[in-house]
């Protein structure tokens, strides 16, 4: 049959790969809350300039963990977008193909 070839697209692949960032996104955020909380808890009874530099480095850890959060989850949704829009040129084809036919078989009818 001739017109156009399906999108070549891996849809389980796709979805298995959103939806393993999607899964290391909420791993990150989890292990962000544990290290919070722990933090609160040491930092309660800990004063001096080690605390402070102990503070801060677990700051810029956690804006890390944030950062590399957003970017699974970034990854992921453009992930899922793309196999929206392949899904969707693969219905439009799907649909070109079906009138075609429909207009060969009626075309050789009286």
């Amino acid at each position: 049959m001739s017109g156009r070839s399906d999108v070549w697209w891996d849809w389980n692949a796709a979805d298995e790969a959103s939806s393993a960032l999607r899964r290391i996104a909420s791993a990150i955020d989890t292990a962000a809350q544990q290290r919070a909380s722990a933090a609160n808890t040491l930092l309660a009874g800990w004063e001096g300039p080690r605390q402070r530099e102990w503070a801060a480095r677990h700051a810029a850890l956690q804006a890390e963990a944030i950062r590399l959060r957003e970017r699974c989850l970034h990854a992921a949704n453009a992930i899922a977008q793309a196999s929206a829009r392949a899904r969707a040129e693969q219905d439009r084809i799907n649909r070109e193909r079906q009138a075609a036919q429909q207009t060969t078989q009626y075309a050789g009818q009286p």
